[in-house]
């Protein structure tokens, strides 16, 4: 069945987004407390006040967000703070506790506190369905837009009406077709898995539905190009029936290794070391980051890029490293830090390399320095294709293949696949002394922020890293 997933529970967000469904879209019932909240009025409010009031300013989604809903009534805050989790149902690629985080940071502006063990609120339902990409937390601010869209739309149905969406396969594309959206929107993709799990796939991509859809031979890749989201969840379903013909297996899952190998850009090279997992985009995952990056030259990302860079130097420096930060942005950095911790920031790096190593190191981002020895190098990375921070450690290992230094990119949580997949291509897998992915580790921003935040601090080693990075493998 589409609704399973070996060696993972998904029962219990779908049993949420169940619940969602017939409380709040059929319904007008709220989903942490027994008032109605999904009402047209208080729908109509989230609107004004999100819609109607975009902003394009520096700062991150959640702080734009909460700008945004600040003078709005206590109920609509609470339902934005609703909005917010449906959105963030589906995808797995942030972690639970960021994403209950920033629900009850929204809930909390209606000056009442919305309890982080609630049932709907455990790991176990946030963890998530499958990967949104880097592009549904690009475009973030459109999917709640079209989320506030559809909800408006249903608000206009009767709840007879309301339940034959949900409860046809046909009505709900009937309806949902006829709903204006900017763009394609994966939450389309989300909403109607929620909805049909039995009979869709647990895909927000149709990038991924065509390349099953091709490498399984079920039509030409010109025709399967044209198809329409219904044309791709019966080819898939028509796939699936056969495959489980073959397999008899109820969980077969189109990510599980041994099928996603026939259809994705990871394979499996044998070395001298052991088998290393690489990563081989083809055109359509370079499409996506083209796109990516285009939408992001005017973003706020390279401004929180600097304040992520301060917050490195400031951690490293209550522990006690020199800290050495590029010289393109080390006025911008010491803007962020108090008059002490700027002492510790190098004019010079005091080491003996030749030219073209020295030349590599300087352009990384935060270098922690005790003595004469780098301890750890940080590369900040706020652009969606991620290559130039993994290329400058790449380079860094191949000119100094002896090097022990401990190799760190930072980057927004929902880029953790993407750096990952960057991580794994050929041309970093298959260094001299090792893949890249085990010398390097992953650090969101979210995790710089919480280390940044830990008490005691300066009686802490680096070594508390550990405990906030993560690995490709």
């Amino acid at each position: 069945m589409a609704n399973r997933v070996p060696e993972r529970d998904i029962a219990p967000t779908l049993s949420a987004a169940e619940k969602w469904i017939e409380s709040c879209l059929i319904g007008d019932r709220a989903v942490f407390s027994p008032d109605c909240r999904w009402t047209a009025a208080l729908i109509e409010e989230v609107y004004r006040a999100f819609v109607d009031h975009p902003n394009s300013g520096e700062d991150d989604f959640m702080t734009k967000l909460k700008g945004q809903m600040k003078n709005a009534s206590p109920a609509a805050q609470q339902l934005m703070a609703e909005m917010l989790w449906a959105l963030l149902l589906f995808p797995s690629n942030m972690k639970a506790a960021t994403k209950r985080r920033q629900i009850c940071d929204l809930w909390a502006l209606s000056e009442q506190a919305l309890a982080s063990n609630d049932s709907l609120l455990r790991d176990d339902v946030l963890i998530g369905i499958g990967s949104g990409g880097p592009g549904f937390n690009s475009y973030r601010p459109q999917e709640l837009t079209y989320l506030i869209a559809l909800a408006r739309d249903l608000k206009e149905r009767g709840e007879e009406e309301r339940r034959c969406i949900f409860g046809s396969y046909d009505a709900f594309f009937l309806w949902i077709d006829s709903v204006p959206r900017e763009g394609s929107r994966q939450f389309r993709h989300m909403l109607r898995y929620f909805a049909f799990p039995h009979r869709v796939e647990r895909i927000s991509s149709n990038n991924d539905r065509r390349k099953i859809l091709k490498a399984f031979g079920v039509a030409s890749a010109r025709d399967i190009a044209s198809f329409s989201d219904r044309q791709l969840d019966e080819g898939l379903l028509e796939l699936r029936s056969k495959l489980q013909s073959t397999q008899n297996s109820l969980a077969l899952d189109f990510y599980e290794p041994k099928l996603k190998e026939k259809w994705s850009s990871e394979r499996r090279i044998k070395t001298a070391g052991g088998e290393v997992l690489v990563t081989v985009p083809d055109a359509d995952d370079e499409l996506d980051d083209k796109e990516l990056v285009a939408i992001e030259t005017n973003s706020p990302d390279a401004r929180q890029s600097i304040q992520i860079q301060s917050k490195l130097a400031k951690i490293g420096t209550i522990m006690g490293f020199k800290i050495w930060i590029p010289r393109a942005d080390k006025g911008r950095v010491q803007e962020l830090l108090r008059e002490s911790e700027r002492a510790s920031l190098l004019e010079e790096l005091p080491l003996n390399y030749e030219i073209a190593t020295l030349a590599t190191i300087e352009q990384i981002d935060v270098l922690w320095l005790r003595g004469r020895s780098i301890a750890r190098a940080f590369e900040v990375e706020h652009t969606t294709a991620i290559y130039s921070g993994i290329l400058r450690m790449a380079d860094l290992l191949a000119l100094q293949p002896n090097m022990d230094i401990r190799l760190h990119i930072v980057a927004p949580e929902e880029r953790r696949e993407k750096v990952f997949r960057e991580m794994k291509r050929p041309v970093f897998s298959l260094l001299e002394r090792g893949p890249l992915s085990r010398s390097c580790t992953f650090i969101s921003y979210d995790n710089v922020t919480e280390i940044s935040k830990l008490e005691h601090l300066a009686f802490m080693n680096d070594g508390i890293i550990a405990e906030y990075e993560e690995k490709a493998e």
